[in-house]
């Protein structure tokens, strides 16, 4: 009994997916390549559970093989529409169509013979289709599979360093590569299956038990993949962010700061503009920039920061930032990079840049420069006898001309004229 449900688990996957995205993910451009893509999946598999587990010759099991010859044809020319739209992004042809010729060919002729009175010619016909025919056909969907798979990763380039970056680094990945690898493994099973011609759920029950939990989480991870639509690259963080209100009180703004800045990446030109307009009434913006060109320099890093600080949330991503740079005075480090801080904040280093410049109108390396010249003045003021070099070092430049360089940058004056000025006041 526990055997049968097992091998019965995958069809429930496949029905799981076509109602989940039915309900969630209708409009996206790929929703009715995977719903077909579900549907055809489900009634192969559930034709393959039926006959391993019904007696030979009884209706089910004839129902069942006569199903799998459409269904079977169907699901490698489905696969290939799917990726074909992901990998070029736009509609479909209507010579794409024509895939369905054969399973319709192969589903009408088995229909008919086992509809005819079964004599020892018409039973030995219905045999040929369902066994030798049905299996030259799906080798070669499978081969024509395994073609444009590999000119597909011609384009896309995928490497095992893809998958591991995109694991364990924080880095993005293709859609379509991971689409490609998650179904690789069910696909190999289809063709032990062609290579034997025959069920594998027949063959023996650990076989059946392990080829059912390798299909059970490829097609979980396919779908839960296809939720992204036609997005080119993912994040293994966009996972967790992918049901978006699911989060909790300590990373509720880091969640909403995620959400706006995908929202904002796929908003057209004129929403942008009232959504930009909006946001200066709440946050008057206006107020916040001419202030900006009245403040003196030296508390020009206070400003960037105080601007902000009063909108966020104590455990928000942004003030963790901040809290970085005010209180752990992580600027300070000659060669601070982007991956330094992200790994940090145990982010990415994409998100942050776009949190940095979308929060503070500044690039990470601007925003790092204009710390270190406001600590810098500050020095000055109180290490008055300090030479260039000793100030470079103090205030994280790798060295004097560099520190003149980005001084000069960002205040309109040398370190020498700045202190001129100073002490004209």
């Amino acid at each position: 009994m526990a055997y049968t449900l097992f091998i019965f688990l995958p069809v429930a996957v496949c029905i799981f997916w076509g109602v989940l995205h039915s309900l969630i993910a209708s409009k996206a451009e790929t929703y009715h390549d995977f719903l077909l893509l579900c549907i055809m999946c489900a009634v192969y598999l559930f034709s393959d559970a039926c006959h391993a587990t019904q007696p030979k010759g009884s209706p089910l099991d004839t129902g069942a093989l006569i199903a799998a010859l459409f269904a079977g044809p169907s699901i490698i020319p489905l696969i290939i529409m799917y990726l074909n739209k992901l990998v070029h992004k736009r509609r479909r042809h209507p010579y794409e169509l024509l895939w369905i010729v054969i399973p319709t060919v192969l589903f009408t002729g088995g229909f008919l013979l086992y509809f005819l009175d079964f004599d020892e010619r018409v039973n030995h016909a219905f045999n040929i289709i369902t066994g030798p025919i049905f299996h030259i056909v799906l080798g070669v969907e499978l081969l024509v599979l395994v073609v444009y798979i590999i000119m597909t990763l011609r384009y896309e380039r995928f490497l095992p360093g893809n998958l591991i970056a995109f694991l364990f680094k924080g880095k993005p990945i293709s859609l379509t590569r991971l689409q490609i690898l998650t179904i690789s493994l069910p696909l190999g099973i289809m063709v032990l299956r062609v290579a034997l011609q025959d069920n594998l759920y027949t063959k023996t029950e650990w076989a059946a038990i392990v080829s059912a939990a390798i299909i059970m989480v490829s097609l979980y991870q396919f779908g839960l993949n296809a939720l992204f639509g036609m997005r080119t690259k993912i994040y293994w963080s966009d996972f967790r962010y992918m049901l978006r209100f699911n989060y909790g009180r300590e990373n509720k703004s880091e969640v909403v700061e995620r959400i706006m800045n995908e929202l904002l990446d796929d908003a057209e030109e004129e929403a942008l503009r009232r959504i930009q307009l909006k946001i200066g009434e709440n946050l008057h913006i206006d107020q916040w920039r001419s202030g900006e060109k009245t403040e003196a320099t030296a508390a020009l890093s206070n400003h960037i920061f105080k601007a902000v600080s009063d909108s966020w949330e104590e455990d928000s991503l942004i003030a963790r930032f901040q809290h970085l740079m005010i209180d752990q005075q992580l600027f300070l480090q000659p060669k601070l990079t982007l991956d330094e801080v992200a790994d940090r904040l145990e982010s990415n280093k994409t998100y942050i840049s776009k949190l940095v410049n979308n929060t503070y109108n500044l690039g990470f390396p601007e925003l790092i420069n204009t710390l270190r010249v406001d600590y810098a003045e500050q020095y000055i003021l109180s290490h008055k006898e300090a030479k260039q070099d000793e100030i470079a070092k103090q205030c994280g430049f790798l060295s004097a001309s560099s520190f003149n360089t980005v001084f000069k940058k960002v205040t309109g004056l040398t370190p020498k004229m700045w202190i001129a000025s100073r002490n004209n006041d």
